[in-house]
């Protein structure tokens, strides 16, 4: 039988066309963006978008971006309320396969398409990144953890019958699903449990009884490390589950002894070692807000090494990890342009080391020059432009004329270790902002709030309304278990617990007394 890690490593590789040394100096990016602008429009011509706009006679890059309008996702809402009825030919040729909910970060939950054409995108980014990890890696007899969440939203359809939702192996084609599948620690069933808790108790019951673990591939690092926090409080539930057998979700689960001691062991000491010796890579989010969860995850797991995770949307693919890890533009799954300060747009090519951008997609899937909100700095432009992720457009606070951005607010808080989240506050005399922090946080509140209020006096708006009294001193507030806290908001909210980011900033200005009502 083929090694499925073999399998997912010669699918990768099929794919891996057009991006070699010759395709990554200026006039190669240029020519391979062009063409695939060109086939995009070419297949999509006949749709409504694309003969309100004459995709037909665009023969140009430069012709593209004169005659096709930069849009947000409220501009292309009413073309996709049409689709989602089961109109065909409106954003693309035919109908989607399917739609996707964002879990609505900003302003919102948002309904996405996706064709054939732009599955095929995230194919062809996602399969040869996992082919470069495999041989990097030496990835050969193990298994993975590829995040499974809960089945907190219910099914759905849209009024034209599409089905909203789809696993994460649905990214990467049926090809590769069998290997994905062979390779997954976690039994796919688990993705069909309701109930939160129980959910966290079969996975860790596997993830438990898997030695042998080589990838843990999640989004957010705070999922895995809450899966971690779940082996202390189900600890009694999972030595039963070993020791006695038992169900979960009416699927059976057999007794391990070997897991059962290993679990003991790791209960003495805390040292994830024990379970999982062979792990060898960890790939999730690195920067902005998931920078302080991500330096906490790589100290508990020192076995690993770790990968950050491109940028990657619902709407497409920006960025994926090179073979040295650095997040990389793929050329070849959209068309790509960047926003500067000043609203003027620029090719790949055309883009200023250590500058930043907001990006700006063409997709396959019905999105044309769509400003996704992501804000990027350029950190190479040598071969592929490098892009970290900055943070978001529309995470943004304004009580008096401050308005003050996640990425803004995200360097304000550098240094400040686990959890922390700047949010609005209405009050008398005066609103302000407040810092929700970890209890266990050492730091001394004044000091850290007199350092924060510096770092966000430079923005001049809001040292002038701090200085004349239209806003208060920032606020420190020690809680418990705020990540839990924030999770479950956000669930709550419609996100899917394996998507959820906890930002820096949150605009909503009740939230902290969901952060206090917990405490009493």
């Amino acid at each position: 039988m083929t090694n499925p890690w073999q399998q997912l490593y010669r699918i990768g590789l099929q794919l891996r066309t057009g991006i070699n040394v010759m395709g990554r100096h200026n006039a190669g990016i240029a020519k391979k963006q062009a063409a695939w602008l060109h086939n995009c429009l070419q297949r999509n011509q006949k749709s409504a978008y694309g003969q309100q706009f004459q995709f037909k006679q665009i023969q140009t890059v430069n012709q593209f971006r004169n005659q096709v309008p930069l849009v947000t996702y409220q501009d292309v809402e009413p073309w996709i309320k049409r689709v989602a009825m089961g109109e065909k030919n409106v954003l693309f040729e035919g109908t989607p396969i399917l739609f996707e909910r964002t879990g609505g970060s900003t302003g919102g939950s948002k309904l996405i398409p996706y064709s054939a054409a732009s599955l095929a995108d995230f194919q062809t980014a996602i399969l040869p990144w996992l082919a470069d990890v495999v041989e990097s890696y030496d990835l050969t007899t193990g298994c993975a953890y590829w995040a499974i969440s809960p089945a907190v939203r219910a099914a759905e359809k849209t009024g034209g019958g599409i089905p909203v939702g789809a696993s994460d192996g649905v990214y990467l084609g049926d090809e590769a699903m069998q290997p994905f599948r062979e390779l997954s620690a976690v039994p796919l069933w688990v993705a069909e449990i309701t109930n939160v808790e129980e959910w966290r108790l079969a996975t860790l019951y596997w993830l438990v009884r898997k030695p042998n673990l080589e990838l843990i591939s999640v989004w957010s690092p705070t999922f895995f490390t809450t899966l971690i926090d779940g082996l202390e409080q189900h600890q009694e539930s999972l030595k039963s589950l070993l020791h006695n057998g038992g169900k979960i979700a009416g699927y059976k689960l057999d007794q391990d002894a070997e897991a059962l001691q290993r679990l003991r062991r790791y209960s003495e000491n805390r040292d994830t070692r024990i379970l999982w010796p062979h792990l060898k890579l960890v790939s999730c989010w690195s920067d902005a807000s998931s920078k302080p969860f991500y330096e906490e995850l790589v100290r508990r797991l020192p076995q690993a090494q770790f990968q950050g995770k491109g940028l990657l949307s619902t709407e497409g693919v920006v960025t994926i990890p090179n073979k040295e890890g650095h997040a990389e533009l793929t050329i070849n799954a959209g068309f790509y342009e960047f926003l500067d300060n000043d609203g003027h747009s620029w090719l790949p090519q055309e883009l200023n080391l250590g500058e930043a951008y907001q990006v700006v997609i063409t997709t396959s899937g019905g999105f044309y020059r769509y400003c996704t909100g992501d804000y990027v700095i350029v950190d190479s432009q040598k071969d592929l432009p490098i892009l970290r992720f900055i943070g978001r457009l529309g995470l943004g606070a304004d009580l008096v004329g401050e308005k003050l951005t996640e990425a803004f607010v995200t360097q304000c808080l550098e240094g400040i270790p686990g959890f922390r989240l700047l949010v609005p506050i209405l009050g008398t005399p005066a609103p302000k902002y407040g810092l929700v922090i970890d209890k266990s946080n050492n730091l001394d509140s004044q000091t850290m709030a007199a350092r924060v209020e510096e770092q966000l006096k430079l923005n001049s708006q809001y040292a002038y309304a701090r200085n004349i009294g239209q806003l208060d001193p920032l606020a420190v507030y020690k809680v418990h278990a705020p990540l839990e806290t924030y999770l479950k908001w956000a669930i709550k909210n419609g996100t899917r617990i394996g998507d959820i980011k906890v930002p820096s900033l949150r605009p909503e200005t009740d939230l902290i007394d969901i952060f206090l009502v917990l405490q009493t």
